[in-house]
């Protein structure tokens, strides 16, 4: 390991008899087009031959070195090296490779005893090699020659924090616009068109949407693009005026003006070329200021319009087409309370599935993703998701997870503060046993239960505010395992609207202090105890039922409500049964995976929705609907998919029960309706999209801007 290397090193530094340190030095005079070229030396003062350090050989070179100093002040060193000119080798180098302006050092030093066994003929004598005992490893950028003559030439080095003085490409970044040329001086972009100048999408007289495609010569099938990326190399892509283009063709023009440099000084240079999409079918018509039928691809010189190019996905998605209309399915709730006990609601409505068949995919990895609105008319404590018949947001009550507006508040009386239950909140949370539950105790001390803040109610009457929740419960993740299989810990994460509320609102509600280890435990945010855990506490003393801490249903729409934590205490009028608060509001889509979803995923399921024509849209993003998950993201229908309620209501059960249909499985875990509840449908404009391939590179070649090739166009910069 690296860190037994780092001890080697300390360790020898401390011996009564030290071994000599060697300076060894390597030199990239082109770091940019020949990043892997360097040229290896030492001083010769230890060694008068060749020395080899982790497999790479260091020639002897008389050097000297001076100024690789840690200055007190703060200041940046700027160290010098002169190294010897024998045989003119520096000259040789510095001739081919433009006075090394711009190129990199690293300096290593290391003890004699460490180098490689191959230094020595039969043995190293000082100690044993370890190519990670390195004392050492600098990295410095070449600032200026200062000297040159044929016995020697010496140089001045920056540290890489250090440009006073120093060359850039000779370019000034300003503010967070782009200073290079867009697909000429310094942009390497060689995809296809995004956008134009101005940010706005190709559109046709009418103003519809046009999707840029490239068909290669010959290929006269509209749909073609077999070369997407690289058309710029194909010389048919030049406009030709006898060619009849259709709309969404790609053509390229030269400038005959316009030379981007070669490193060839015989070479002029090649013409900047620009690039236009046909935005309405034409022969003859020029591409140059015709708006009619080409327009222009460009770049609005911001770094988000890098990011549109240089990223790590490798589809480019275009509006293709029209607005249409779309929507989902919605199933509307009107869990009001009551107006004698504003704690019971004067109507319920919910859709439930007690089969093992469902429930039982909660017992190792697993995602629930649903979409919901939950006004602030909803009663105490309304639910949206319910794995436990019972909660009233502490255990043992609640005994898996639950999703509903918080039953605890937080009040001030004097000057101190105090929870008190029962209370209307609008706040949504998710209520779950965590990384630790106790087989004989309900103790807060013993458990460690948590609550995350989802998200707020939305304002109360006919609001179309929709909000997509994600709980994703992965194993093997977890930085501590009680053991393998179902021994082991998970990890539980909570998404609302893409982003994730694990990280900042997660608390617990245990008030008394845990040891050290249940400490750092917690820190680890939303770990499920294991399921041997869960199990053991059929037993639990105390406990109005005896079960394990497991999902024992699966209901959307409402939770059943107990005041009190286990006695059910007596509380406005005397009512002590439980009572099922059904939220008021609107439940969409849902569905149900047995293995984590990632990140990518999430994002795709909560769809953004494309408005390409002047239309005013309630929604900004919508549910992605079952059919759309093909292709890259066909897997997020595929076998780990459990079921896909799309909130379409109809018959189940084989009998007259109203409930809410699994599209997915078609049959076996569609979800009992119970109550009051109407279907409706949830409707906006879309622009339907294309996924088109844009593989073009994501990584700068310099660390300065991303996409530029480093100090040039043609300097040999390969793709």
């Amino acid at each position: 390991m690296a860190a037994e290397g780092k001890n080697k090193v300390a360790s020898s530094l401390l011996d009564l008899q030290p071994t000599a340190i060697l300076e060894l030095f390597r030199i990239f005079p082109d770091r940019i087009n020949k990043p892997t070229l360097f040229l290896g030396f030492h001083g010769g003062a230890v060694y008068d031959k060749s020395v080899v350090w982790q497999g790479v050989e260091y020639l002897p070179l008389a050097i000297e070195a001076e100024g690789f100093d840690i200055l007190a002040d703060g200041k940046l060193a700027r160290p010098k090296i002169k190294v010897a000119n024998e045989n003119n080798i520096i000259t040789n180098f510095l001739q081919n490779y433009n006075d090394f302006k711009n190129a990199k050092i690293v300096r290593k030093r290391v003890s004699v005893k460490f180098i490689d066994d191959v230094n020595f003929e039969g043995g190293n004598p000082f100690g044993s090699a370890d190519s990670k005992a390195e004392l050492t490893d600098e990295t410095w950028l070449m600032g200026r020659k200062t000297q040159e003559s044929k016995v020697f030439a010496e140089f001045e080095l920056n540290s890489p924090l250090d440009l006073e003085n120093f060359s850039v490409n000779n370019r000034n970044i300003v503010s967070k616009f782009c200073y290079w040329q867009y697909r000429g001086e310094g942009c390497r972009y060689a995809g296809i068109p995004i956008e134009r100048a101005d940010g706005e999408a190709f559109l046709d007289p009418t103003g519809g949407p046009v999707v840029p495609r490239y068909r290669p010569e010959g290929n006269a099938d509209p749909a073609a693009a077999a070369s997407p990326t690289y058309f710029l190399a194909d010389p048919n892509a030049i406009w030709n005026p006898t060619k009849g283009y259709i709309k969404g063709d790609i053509a390229v023009t030269e400038s005959p003006t316009i030379l981007l440099p070669s490193q060839d000084p015989n070479n002029k240079g090649q013409p900047l070329k620009t690039i236009f999409v046909c935005v309405s079918g034409n022969t003859g018509q020029s591409p140059e200021g015709n708006p009619t039928y080409w327009q222009k691809d460009g770049c609005t010189k911001k770094l988000s319009a890098c990011r549109k190019r240089f990223n790590g996905i490798d589809l480019v998605s275009f509006v293709s087409a029209q607005n249409i209309q779309s929507g989902f399915s919605g199933v509307r709730i009107s869990g009001m309370p009551s107006e004698d006990n504003p704690l019971i609601p004067a109507h319920t409505g919910l859709f439930h599935s007690k089969e093992q068949g469902l429930t039982g995919h909660f017992t190792g990895a697993w995602t629930i993703m649903g979409w919901v609105n939950v006004n602030s008319n909803s009663p105490v404590g309304a639910g949206v998701l319910s794995t436990t018949p019972r909660d009233d947001q502490n255990w043992p009550n609640m005994q898996f997870l639950n999703i509903n507006a918080n039953t605890t508040t937080q009040t001030q009386d004097g000057s101190s503060s105090r929870k008190r239950r029962g209370d209307k909140t609008n706040t949504i949370a998710a209520n779950y046993l965590g990384y630790k539950i106790s087989s004989t105790s309900t103790n807060a001390d013993k458990n460690a239960f948590r609550n995350v803040a989802l998200n707020e109610e939305q304002d109360g009457g006919d609001s179309r505010e929709w909000v997509q929740y994600v709980i994703t419960n992965s194993t093997g993740t977890a930085n501590f395992v009680n053991g393998e299989d179902a021994e082991q810990d998970t990890l539980i994460k909570f998404f609302v609207n893409g982003v994730s509320k694990s990280a900042d609102n997660t608390t617990r509600f245990a008030r008394h202090g845990l040891d050290q280890e249940n400490q750092n435990l917690s820190r680890n945010l939303g770990n499920f105890g294991s399921l041997a855990e869960r199990l053991a506490t059929t037993s639990l003393s105390h406990m109005p039922v005896a079960l394990p801490a497991l999902p024992q249903t699966f209901m959307l729409g409402a939770v059943e409500y107990y005041p009190g934590r286990i006695g059910y205490d007596t509380r406005h009028g005397g009512v002590t049964t439980p009572y099922t608060t059904s939220m008021n509001g609107c439940i969409g889509p849902w569905a149900v995976w047995n293995r984590a979803i990632n990140q990518e995923e999430i994002d795709f399921l909560y769809k953004r929705v494309r408005t390409p024509n002047e239309v005013t849209n309630v929604l900004d993003f919508a549910p992605r609907e079952y059919y759309e998950c093909t292709g890259t993201y066909s897997g997020v229908t595929g076998d780990s998919l459990v079921a896909w309620w799309d909130a379409s209501t109809g018959i189940v059960d084989g009998g007259s029960t109203l409930g809410m249909l699994d599209i997915h499985t078609v049959g076996p875990y569609h979800l009992t309706g119970s109550g009051e509840f109407e279907g409706f449908k949830e409707t906006y404009a879309e622009g339907p999209q294309t996924l088109l391939p844009n593989p073009t590179p994501k990584e700068p070649r310099f660390g300065g801007f991303p996409g530029t090739d480093g100090f040039s166009y043609g300097r040999n910069a390969q793709m």
